[in-house]
């Protein structure tokens, strides 16, 4: 698949997703397991200007276009980036923006060392602060 086809399954996905009216999307991806697994959520903005969480009923083609973008970036030698941000306009205009989050690696490397739950949040607070509330 090419960079062109996968951006096109994607946008397709995301408008597919919204069953309402809107203007703007943001998908945001988080890459774990060296592009292996893929963890999606995101939101839109309705022409009222209300903000809607996006259904996380992704279809299984959305994913694995992520997950094969991931390699073409990894092949291509780009940086190394562990999170995706896509915003797509309701008229199908799109961003991306590709970044590397260390406190995602550092939550993958502790899980993959056997580390509990319970030990990672306070690692987690010791390094990065309390956690934020929504």
């Amino acid at each position: 698949m090419t960079r062109n086809e996968i951006y096109d399954v994607l946008t397709d996905a995301i408008s597919a997703i919204i069953t309402d009216d809107w203007t703007i999307a943001r998908l945001n991806v988080q890459f774990l397991a060296d592009g292996l697994e893929v963890e999606c959520d995101g939101t839109y903005l309705t022409p009222e200007g209300e903000l809607d969480q996006l259904s996380t009923d992704f279809p299984d083609e959305m994913i694995e276009a992520l997950q094969e973008l991931y390699l073409i970036r990894k092949k291509e030698g780009h940086p190394r980036a562990n999170r995706l941000q896509i915003d797509l306009t309701a008229q199908g205009q799109f961003t991306t923006d590709f970044s590397w989050d260390q406190e995602i690696q550092d939550e993958e490397d502790h899980f993959n060392n056997g580390g509990t739950a319970r030990e990672w949040m306070a690692i987690r607070e010791a390094k990065y602060g309390p956690l934020e509330e929504e």
